[in-house]
């Protein structure tokens, strides 16, 4: 069964507090969960978009609410029509 954006959204939550406390109470706790930080980071890419930073961002529901606005972007058109700025 798949989970909803925010089902998702909940349960990276869930993990990202049980990493927390690994990290505080464990002497070899941050060794231990940068493999998990790190899958966090790859769920929430796809939940969210390539420019999440969860969990590293301190987003309050795993959701991107402080994402920066997206800024230009510019795209190579090719030979003939150059780089494109939208």
């Amino acid at each position: 069964m798949s989970l909803d954006s925010k089902g998702q959204r909940a349960r990276m939550l869930r993990l990202l507090a049980v990493v927390e406390h690994y990290e505080r109470n464990s002497a070899v706790g941050a060794q231990l969960m940068r493999g998990t930080r790190y899958e966090l980071a790859v769920q929430a890419t796809d939940v969210n978009g390539d420019r999440c930073l969860f969990p590293a961002c301190g987003c309050a529901g795993a959701d991107c609410a402080r994402r920066p606005p997206p800024g230009p972007q510019i795209t190579w058109g090719g030979p003939k029509a150059g780089w494109r700025v939208r």
